[in-house]
């Protein structure tokens, strides 16, 4: 629904939200410009702030897969740093899926060796000393 409603919004600058002379939002007019917004649209809840929705917006790019660059540029970050701060926890759990997930494979193709009968019991051979 966004990609079609950008898509039929005629645009003169790269930013997609701008003020009334056609500029981007300076930080401080941008919050001003998302405060207006919120109370407009009946939103009372106090927590609802421009940066949480930009916050939320990193980590569902995150989530979905796109890198620390697709992070930076889809947000306007200057600096990688503050992109990678999406990508980490979403690294992290896909790192930890693609372990289980490498492990499981690899135990599937593997024949164990103990045979369930023999765990826990020590081998006669072991314990004896030969002199």
């Amino acid at each position: 629904d966004l990609e079609q409603a950008l898509a039929a919004t005629p645009r003169k600058h790269v930013c997609v939200l701008v003020t009334e002379w056609g500029k981007p939002f300076s930080v401080d007019g941008f919050s001003g410009f998302m405060r207006d917004s919120i109370k407009a649209a009946g939103i009372t809840d106090l927590t609802c702030r421009p940066h949480g929705l930009r916050k939320t917006l990193g980590r569902l790019l995150a989530d979905a897969g796109c890198s620390a660059h697709d992070i930076m540029a889809a947000l306007g970050h200057k600096t990688l740093a503050e992109a990678e701060r999406y990508t980490r926890e979403a690294d992290r759990k896909r790192g930890g899926k693609r372990a289980v997930v490498a492990l499981n494979e690899h135990r599937a193709n593997k024949s164990p060796q103990t045979t369930p009968k023999r765990l826990g019991k020590i081998a006669k051979s072991e314990g004896k000393t030969t002199s």
